[in-house]
């Protein structure tokens, strides 16, 4: 590593934290470090060791992994302590398998380490201070030094062996002679015993100290707590993937302040995670107490809690907090909404409040002092209706009537307690929940319209009502869940319609409004369901995760459309919306098909400020273009010609379309009826495909690469080919399948090699024997080359370094795409994928879940880099989708900060992280 990149170490210190290697690890590093060094000044080479760099923990092994992954080395102290440790032991086995044993440096701190020169192996019969991992790895003896104490030992002839064996290792590590660092280090030591011999310049050499030191501790403390920063910033981001599973909002909050302790490829590849996590959840409303009830109204504009001390609370979501309606004095035992949320209901048995917007909450009794099983409000608000019993041991049951002033009706009720009511303005249904027994009554006279009892049996987990009173269910657990309607008498055995769900003891069920979706909840997990005719194929449900254990009969559809759900976990109340991607992310439909079976994915091109895309099929016979939300199709070729790639001018003003001949054709015809801001260029001059295409660096032209490898140059000022390299000279044609442009640059696979050449001379500058490249992909300094096993190879654009290897295998049959900036890289799996590694690092970022089976996805990012645009191609029938996502800090931490609604507490910082909470936690 070039003397003073911070980006990699030098070294991995691999040790044991038994008491003698506590010492030993932390001064073998300050020596390395210093060793033929003035002492005032700080060491050059970078030493990775663990507890000077993050806090262990079996959380982080990721970030241990990626140490690994950036040292040049791997220094080994070997103790009985080591040969024991499990971490050592995973940190040479990793060492082992990515960089083989060449590059290991043994320290012998303690024990025995023996060699045998017949067996070319260590005697592991006498050998006690080295892991059994290292068995067979070497074929000759390793030199390795010894520090360990000898009977005898003065304590300066230990101090001059770790000193040795510093300037070994760092002589090794700065790739120099070791009589270079001997010279150096004696002169530094004569210097300082001189020093110390000049009595007469006492008093000067005390203030000299007390500076240096002064110096010292502040660099030194520099050096601890921008260490520290970066192990705090890591291990809040491990804890936010942690929480990503149960508590969504936790992992947010956790993600940003990860991002803002230290703005780094893991905490930011965390924030992204948290963001994209359960796409359908929208965001949490977070209460002060259990929410026992809960309720939605039909505009999806409000949801209403009933809490555990009694208020009743309604949250319109455009509002930032939720209002008090009114306080019950025991918690809600039933509650209803109407459709606009103006007129709320809710009972605790024995009071019954009814709170109408500009009016103070009324309270209505029960006749003769009973008790109030069930409230429930029309849809319009204009009717209101309470039932239950005037005593349990008492078989009278009423149903009170109230419209929208308050006038009242008794009616009787139904035999069995009705704890189940739903209304609208012309009919109630009452039903029984324990035992399956419906009613369906006629407002206006109480006439019965339908009725029946279904014999719901003892392993009823839930039931639950259609907000129009025309459907009803119940689950036992069965993974299917039966429909009724209540317009006819129900059989329990063959009910007319039913939904799927792999469950077992659910905790909470709901209808919405027409019955056509059912959702149902088990321990933290929703399950969504369309209901469907029985007998008719089922539908795999909607699975929705990333929420807590959601509260018993805490589900409810928001809205009328079956597309929004809130829940309730504890005391936060969580929205969801199955047509939302995720919440960093915009979708739309476009009308892109498959091109045809054996075409790839979908190629597109961003504006640079990610607010237009153009698309093409994988055919590159028919087109889009246009913002997201709005795009036009472009006028299809068919036979005439194929749309090759398209290039976003500089300022995003215009798109460059490269139009390319058909199969044995020498031109192409322009099509008429472009965009104004679409311009179209024939070219192909010599064969039926431009593999890719790039704006020129200087912005004035277009670099094509052709099929063959010749290189097409496009004036952007006359639209016409300006010049012409042909192919690169072989013995025999390059038959080039595989190529990328740049600004100034074009890589090609001809022949056995990649060969790279400047774009407009045509001049070979780089070469790489290959045989097995996949896919090309120039970013910012670099050539990306995929191999056909996966693999992803990151080189300077000339090949003359590799400077990254990316694990991947067979399943990446796409061609990788970067950013503008070169620190992203999206690479698309087979079945539609998209994993998104930070490029410096060779991190993980995030997975895409991937669109519907079968369909391929192409993906693009805009120049500025703020925006990653995907498109899955349509089936014929169905249109296509295009999902845009904003990438930027900004709008990720804004996202993560609305998802939660609230800020961390100090309670959840310190069950999460092994330090202090700060003073601010706030997510904004």
């Amino acid at each position: 590593m070039p003397v003073g990149d911070e980006r990699n170490f030098d070294a991995f210190l691999s040790y044991s934290h038994s008491a003698d290697e506590e010492d030993s690890a932390p001064k073998l590093q300050r020596l390395i470090r210093r060793v033929g060094r003035p002492w005032y000044r700080r060491g050059s080479l970078l030493i990775f060791r663990d507890r000077t760099d993050l806090l262990m923990s079996a959380s982080l092994w990721g970030t241990i992994e990626d140490a690994l992954r950036r040292s040049h080395h791997f220094i080994l102290l070997a103790s009985p302590g080591a040969a024991a440790s499990p971490w050592v032991r995973r940190e040479v086995e990793h060492w082992l398998e990515h960089h083989g044993p060449d590059t290991m440096i043994i320290v012998h701190t303690a024990g025995d380490i023996e060699w045998d020169e017949v067996g070319h192996d260590f005697r592991w019969d006498r050998t006690t201070a080295l892991p059994r991992v290292l068995a067979g790895r070497f074929p000759d003896v390793p030199n390795w030094g010894s520090v360990a104490a000898r009977p005898g030992d003065r304590r300066r002839d230990r101090e001059d062996r770790f000193r040795d064996v510093a300037r070994t290792i760092a002589a090794r590590l700065y790739d120099v002679p070791k009589s270079t660092l001997d010279g150096e280090d004696e002169r530094e030591l004569r210097r300082a015993r001189r020093t110390r011999r000049g009595g007469i310049a006492a008093l000067a050499l005390l203030a000299v100290i007390a500076v240096v030191a002064g110096v010292l501790a502040v660099v030194r403390g520099g050096e601890a707590t921008a260490q520290a920063t970066i192990a705090l910033s890591r291990e809040l981001a491990a804890a936010s993937d942690e929480q990503l599973a149960t508590n969504v909002d936790v992992a947010n909050l956790v993600a940003v302040r990860a991002f803002r302790t230290d703005r780094n490829p893991q905490t930011r590849a965390a924030l992204f995670r948290a963001v994209t996590a359960s796409g359908p959840l929208v965001r949490y409303l977070p209460f002060d107490a259990t929410v026992v009830r809960l309720a939605g109204s039909g505009d999806g504009t409000a949801v209403v809690v009933g809490l555990q001390d009694g208020r009743v609370l309604r949250w319109r979501l455009a509002a930032p907090a939720p209002e008090e309606v009114f306080r019950l004095p025991s918690p809600a035992v039933s509650l209803s909404v109407s459709d606009r949320g103006d007129l709320v209901a809710a009972s605790d048995r024995a009071t019954t409040l009814i709170a109408r917007a500009g009016r103070e909450p009324a309270s209505v009794s029960p006749p003769d002092g009973g008790h109030v099983d069930a409230v429930a409000v029309s849809p319009s608000g204009r009717t209101t209706v309470i039932t239950g019993s005037d005593d349990e041991l008492v078989e009278r049951r009423f149903t009170s009537l109230f419209t929208e002033d308050l006038t009242r009706t008794d009616h009787g009720g139904l035999s069995e307690r009705a704890d189940t009511v739903v209304t609208t303005d012309d009919h109630v249904l009452l039903l029984d929940g324990a035992h399956g027994e419906w009613e369906r009554r006629s407002v206006a006279d109480w006439s019965l319209l339908a009725g029946s009892r279904i014999g719901f049996g003892v392993s009823n987990h839930g039931h639950a009502v259609s907000a129009d009173g025309g459907f009803l269910t119940y689950t036992n657990g069965s993974g299917t869940i039966p429909v009724w309607g209540a317009d006819r008498p129900s059989d329990h055995d063959t009910p007319p319609r039913t939904a799927r769900a792999p469950i077992a003891e659910p905790l909470a069920i709901t209808l919405n409004a027409d019955a056509t979706r059912l959702a149902v909840a088990e321990d933290a997990t929703i399950f969504v369901s369309r209901v469907r005719e029985a007998g008719a194929v089922p539908e795999d449900p909607v699975r929705l995760t990333g929420a807590d254990h959601v509260n018993t009969d805490g589900l409810r559809f928001l809205g009328t459309g079956g597309q929004k759900l809130v829940s309730a976990a504890g005391s936060r109340v969580v929205l969801w919306d199955l047509d939302q991607t995720d919440r960093i992310g915009r979708a739309a439909p476009v009308p892109v098909s498959a091109g045809c079976s054996g075409c790839g994915p979908p190629t597109l091109a961003v504006s640079p400020d990610g607010a237009r895309l153009v698309a093409f099929d994988g055919a590159g016979v028919a087109g889009v273009a246009g913002p997201l939300d709005a795009v036009g199709r472009l006028p299809a070729l068919t036979f005439s010609g194929r749309y090759g790639p398209a290039v976003w001018d500089r300022d995003g003003r215009r798109v460059t379309v490269l139009v390319v001949p058909p199969a044995g054709g020498t031109t192409a015809p322009v099509p008429a009826g472009l965009p104004d801001f679409v311009r179209a260029v024939s070219a192909g001059e010599r064969s039926s495909e431009v593999l890719d295409a790039a704006l020129s660096s200087d912005g004035a032209h277009v670099v094509a690469v052709q099929q063959d490898g010749g290189i097409d140059v496009v004036d952007l000022a006359t639209g016409t080919v300006q010049a012409v390299t042909e192919p690169p000279t072989a013995p025999k044609p390059p038959d080039v399948a595989v190529a990328a442009a740049g600004p100034d640059l074009v890589a090609v696979v001809a022949g056995d090699a990649v060969v790279v050449r400047e774009a407009l001379t045509g001049q070979e500058v780089g070469r790489l024997a290959a045989t097995d490249v996949g896919f090309l992909e120039f970013a910012p300094g670099r050539l990306l080359v995929q191999r056909t096993s996966g693999e992803l190879e990151v080189w300077d654009d000339r090949l003359t370094e590799r400077r990254q290897v990316i694990a991947g295998d067979p399943g990446f049959v796409r061609p990788p795409v970067a950013n503008a900036d070169g620190t992203l890289v999206a690479r698309v799996r087979a079945d539609g994928t998209v994993v998104l590694v930070d490029l410096e690092t060779g991190t993980p970022v995030a997975s895409l879940a991937a669109g519907p089976p079968g369909r391929r996805v192409g993906v693009g990012f805009s120049a500025d880099g703020d925006h990653l645009v995907t498109v899955t191609e349509g089936d014929g029938l169905d249109l296509g989708s295009a999902v845009s996502r904003t990438l930027s800090a900004e709008a990720m931490v804004l996202a993560a900060c609305r998802t939660a609604g609230r800020d961390l507490t100090p309670t959840e910082w310190r069950a999460l992280v092994d330090a202090e909470p700060p003073d601010d936690l706030r997510c904004r």
